[in-house]
């Protein structure tokens, strides 16, 4: 077996990598807190693209199967793709009627015209091109179709994971010294990115809107435990310090979170990007 090429590095391949082995590591605990959190995010993006009982939907990045399954229940012909091995065997567990396939997302197996909707919750940011893989989104898609992406708004407007990375910064960590080069993850939260990513790969009637959420907890050490558990940059980069270090995250961290207390726990705002658009 052969190593990844040069030019596979320089176009993110070591990203990919990266991204695709933390998400596979973080399967199991995903659901600890980040993924109550995403999935809030299903109906509302099912209903950006369009979603009803008989399309054949495509949903990228699917993870433990959420939003796929969620497509289902629509009544819809759906089909979850993941390249995280961990994350499609989780899915597969739990939901061993569905369409379940290893995939890339800006390579996607499938021949163009296939999908009359095709989803992306909370995947672009992980991607090394975003452009290609919504280009692939659109290839795949039948004319007259939907597709609809949804991402992370900005830290200071997503309190679980703004607030983790500011507390890492607080210890004079560099969040970005021990990561492999990737783009900057909230990118397509300003409207006008995002407008320009869907416009670019075709797609027109493009919308745009914006999903506030909230998530409470009352113990901010299972907090603390679920997002090590649910995240792969930021997670990756707590893990690797020193055990000394990692409590003075975890306590700046705690600091922070004062701020989010109410009477019956702790109530963190969080607002996801919404984007859609239509094949012509």
């Amino acid at each position: 077996m052969t190593g990844p090429s040069r030019e596979d590095d320089r176009c993110g391949g070591a990203f990919k990598r990266f991204e695709e082995g933390a998400w596979s590591e973080r399967a199991g605990t995903y659901d600890r807190v980040t993924g109550q959190v995403t999935a809030e995010v299903a109906e509302p993006l099912l209903d950006a693209a369009g979603v009803d009982a008989g399309m054949r939907v495509l949903d990228v990045g699917c993870g433990t199967g959420v939003v796929t399954a969620a497509a289902a229940a629509r009544g819809a012909r759906a089909t979850g793709a993941d390249m995280a091995g961990g994350m499609l065997a989780v899915a597969r567990e739990r939901h061993p009627e569905l369409e379940l396939v290893a995939a890339d997302a800006e390579a996607l197996p499938f021949d163009g015209a296939t999908f009359e909707a095709v989803v992306a919750s909370l995947v672009v940011n992980h991607l090394p091109t975003p452009p290609h893989a919504v280009r692939e989104f659109a290839r795949v898609l039948t004319s007259g179709g939907r597709v609809a992406i949804a991402v992370w708004d900005r830290p200071e407007r997503t309190s679980l994971f703004g607030e983790l990375t500011a507390a890492v910064a607080d210890t004079g960590i560099d969040v970005h010294a021990t990561l492999p080069l990737g783009p900057d993850p909230y990118t397509y939260a300003d409207d006008g990115e995002m407008h320009s990513l869907l416009a670019g790969a075709g797609l027109v009637d493009v919308r745009l809107a914006t999903l506030e959420l909230v998530y409470r907890c009352h113990d901010v050490g299972a907090l603390w435990d679920g997002l090590l558990g649910g995240s792969a940059r930021i997670a990756t980069v707590i893990e690797r310090q020193a055990p000394e270090v990692r409590e003075r995250i975890r306590a700046a961290f705690a600091r922070r979170l004062e701020r989010y207390e109410v009477p019956a726990g702790l109530a963190l705002p969080m607002a996801a990007k919404l984007g859609s658009g239509r094949r012509p």
